[in-house]
């Protein structure tokens, strides 16, 4: 019993009883992916932007504190002619302790440069968060569709295999008994054998799916999967898939973010050429104290405290940068154009890609109805290609034509099934849909948003 108990543990440990469905997928993929948990931390560092941009709104106060020691003795010819009213030495020490504050008034715009140009880098790192997150997704759907297709082409393969080996056996016993010939006999060897060479290059192609699920899911490749369908929740039109990957994309959104931002920036720059004014103000405490000593008389200690308060406006104008500013916000201006150009080449990549995509999703979508039709053809074909052998009409070549039609329709079933299936989340990817929420996955949503707004608070 207790071998028993570990053989079932044993089993389960590896996973070989394990079955997955897209959802758990999805799901561990969302958790554990590192291309998203890297680019979750990117954002939580861009976020702090904001909190450096408005700290040019705020003032800055510091406390400076200083302590001087000194000792002056007197000695030589000099210290003969002293007289008791001339001190022989000096002994002091200062204390010093001020507190600075400086609030800038007006800076030419460049704090409002900052912070504008800091909330449109955040909203563009967020944009490629989501492109990256459904990437990440995807590539899972990828893998386990594929994971799934080959699972079933290896059934396919194996069954075409145990066909072939049974035309096989019953041809070289037809042969031996004289009723078929050598030639029919050789045609069903080679069929078998390129059947036999099939299913090992299955098994191989299953093996690397499985490793590529592995590595990008995270999880052990599961023995039994369940089959998945295609998402239905999607545009009904290619008009509506053209306009809301227009205004949805992630990754024209990130590039619109991007050129606000070049935008900012060369108003940042441009700041630099117009004035600024401080508000600056100080308070300062001094002690000093002093012991002086006289030949032959008792040492005179002496304690003085001065106190300074101080408010000044400081203004500072530039005349003339030597160029550099001005060079420089003519490039900053540069970029910008840069950055408003690559919007239109984003979006006229994202119109191809979506036309492309619809496409392939119609076409993948009517192609599983003909290749059902083609299966259903191909096996009536078979059965009667076979019955018809049996009474003389037809000769062996002629069923295993018909076997390899039925494999090749059962084939391209599998392949047109995996294709619309993954079109269907590719076209929800292409409108910027393809997200946890969307897809219901239980997980623990990471919100940009929400960090952002603690952070943004931070001073």
């Amino acid at each position: 019993m207790t071998q028993i108990l570990f053989s079932i543990l044993l089993l389960i440990s590896s996973g070989a009883c394990w079955s997955a469905t897209l959802n758990q997928a999805l799901t561990n993929t969302y958790n554990t992916s590192p291309d998203f948990k890297d680019k979750q931390e990117a954002v939580k560092a861009e976020h702090e932007k904001i909190v450096q941009a408005l700290a040019g709104w705020r003032p800055t106060v510091d406390l400076s504190t200083a302590m001087t020691l000194n000792k002056q003795v007197n000695s030589g010819t000099n210290k003969d002619l002293l007289s008791s009213s001339t001190p022989s030495g000096q002994k002091s020490n200062a204390h010093e302790g001020s507190l600075n504050l400086r609030q800038n008034l007006y800076s030419g715009g460049a704090t409002l440069a900052q912070t504008n140009s800091a909330e449109h880098s955040i909203r563009s790192a967020w944009a490629n968060l989501q492109s990256t997150e459904q990437t990440v997704l995807l590539n899972a759907i990828q893998s386990y569709l594929d994971l799934v297709s080959k699972y079933k082409q290896v059934e396919l393969y194996k069954a075409n295999k145990a066909a072939l080996l049974k035309n096989l056996e019953d041809a070289a016993e037809k042969k031996r008994v004289g009723e078929e010939t050598i030639t029919q006999l050789a045609n069903a060897q080679a069929r078998y054998a390129d059947a036999d060479a099939q299913a090992q290059n299955a098994e191989a192609q299953l093996m690397g799916s499985k490793a590529t699920y592995e590595r990008i899911v995270g999880l052990k490749a599961p023995v039994h999967m369940e089959k998945a369908g295609a998402f239905e929740n999607l545009p009904k039109t290619l008009e509506e898939v053209l306009q809301t990957a227009g205004e949805e994309n992630p990754t024209i959104i990130a590039a619109q973010f991007d050129h606000l931002t070049a935008q900012s920036e060369a108003d940042r720059v441009g700041s630099n050429l117009l004035p600024t004014v401080d508000l600056v103000g100080s308070s300062s405490r001094q002690e000093t104290r002093s012991d002086l000593n006289y030949t032959g008389i008792v040492n005179q200690n002496t304690a003085n405290y001065a106190t300074n308060h101080q408010v000044a406006i400081q203004a500072k104008v530039p005349l003339y940068e030597a160029g550099t500013v001005r060079s420089q916000k003519r490039q900053a201006l540069e970029i910008a154009s840069q950055k408003r150009i690559a919007i239109e080449t984003v979006r006229r990549q994202i119109i191809e890609q979506a036309i492309q995509i619809w496409q392939n999703y119609t076409a993948a979508k009517n192609n599983i109805q003909n290749y059902q039709k083609q299966v259903e053809a191909a096996q009536i074909s078979l059965e009667g290609t076979t019955q018809e052998m049996n009474v003389g009409s037809k000769v062996l070549l002629d069923v295993l034509n018909a076997q390899r039609d039925l494999l090749q329709a059962q084939l391209a079933l599998v392949e047109a099934e995996k294709t619309y299936f993954y079109e269907s989340y590719r076209l929800l990817a292409i409108i910027g849909r393809l997200n946890a929420k969307t897809l219901k996955l239980d997980v623990d949503y990471f919100d940009p948003q929400s960090h952002y707004q603690k952070v943004r608070g931070y001073f």
